[in-house]
């Protein structure tokens, strides 16, 4: 978890509140709360539809990006597991086919870690990853078996490596998906909607509006947060972790 990241957002939500808060004070003491306070049963319709249209929207969008997150997340397993069972079958071909798989899928596993992650965070491929990979699949294809009876071990390897490819593909295709940036803009465009209606709103008492005020923002805080951290599975304060890679590597 980047507790750096966290406290930087916390930081500027208190920043935010604080300025807020003042600028509260300052049109109470002006008089605007008198003017808003004719017509708030008008405010009160407008509030309750668009909160209700934000409600539904962002359990929507924070579904699907879980769903995504989650999947991104089984996808490194099934892979890490997939070149484990490589690594492991490569004990019953010769020791020169045996050695050539376990350098490239070690070669290819740091790459992940020290390239392709951080790259797929930013929303790039790692085409040297992919060259690596292709490496692993090269020497598979030419694996040789170190008995006569182990004549099939040649062809289970190759179909595994298949496997593994497919999961590759998936998990690179799943890390780079972002949510649209039209949906992104809606759903803060509501969050924003609404504030300023809590913000507007004549409460009778100064402090019963701004705690109103700053427990709505907390709330609007929280749930853009983890809409756009989990967006980013590779990226941000809560992620996925490449554990499973370190492991291949290390063995």
């Amino acid at each position: 978890m980047n507790w750096k990241l966290a406290l930087g957002n916390v930081f500027r939500l208190i920043l935010r509140l604080v300025l807020a808060l003042v600028l509260h004070g300052l049109l109470r003491q002006a008089g605007f709360y008198q003017w808003t306070a004719r017509d708030s049963a008008g405010i009160n319709v407008l509030l309750a539809p668009v909160g209700d249209i934000y409600a539904v929207l962002l359990a929507f969008t924070i579904f699907v990006i879980w769903g995504q997150f989650t999947e991104v997340e089984n996808l490194v397993i099934r892979e890490c597991n997939s070149l484990d069972d490589l690594l492991r079958f490569a004990a019953y071909l010769d020791s020169d086919s045996s050695a050539s798989i376990r350098r490239a899928i070690a070669d290819y596993a740091q790459r992940v870690l020290k390239y392709e992650w951080p790259a797929l965070g930013e929303g790039r491929t790692d085409k040297q990853a992919d060259e690596l990979f292709v490496e692993i699949l090269g020497a598979v294809v030419e694996a040789k078996p170190a008995t006569e009876s182990q004549q099939l071990i040649p062809a289970r390897l190759l179909e595994m490596a298949q496997q593994t490819a497919a999961c590759r593909d998936e998990r690179v295709a799943k890390s780079l998906t972002r949510m649209p940036p039209t949906l992104s803009g809606l759903v803060r465009s509501l969050a924003a909607v609404m504030l300023l209606l809590v913000f507007v709103y004549p409460f009778e008492y100064e402090a019963i509006g701004e705690f109103c005020f700053v427990l709505a923002s907390v709330v609007v805080f929280l749930a853009n947060f983890v809409m756009s951290d989990t967006d980013n599975p590779i990226r941000g304060v809560w992620n996925v972790s490449p554990k499973p890679f370190a492991a291949i590597a290390a063995r």
